[in-house]
């Protein structure tokens, strides 16, 4: 399994962290697990949308 460096809160400092075997989501599962301590993160991508910008609010120009 693929692993990444992450801060792990339970240990306190950075360690490696896994993707669980998961029957619900397979490969696009959001979870990781801690390599050493087993506590659980999920980690979801955010999709930053761009401000509308005023005329297309309806104010004036």
């Amino acid at each position: 399994m693929p692993t990444r460096a992450m801060r792990c809160p339970s240990c306190g400092d950075e360690r490696a962290f896994e993707t669980p075997p998961c029957a619900e989501h397979g490969s696009e599962c959001t979870e990781l697990a801690c390599r050493d301590c087993g506590t659980a993160l999920t980690v979801a991508a955010v999709e930053l949308l761009p401000r509308p910008r005023r005329a297309a609010l309806g104010a004036a120009a």
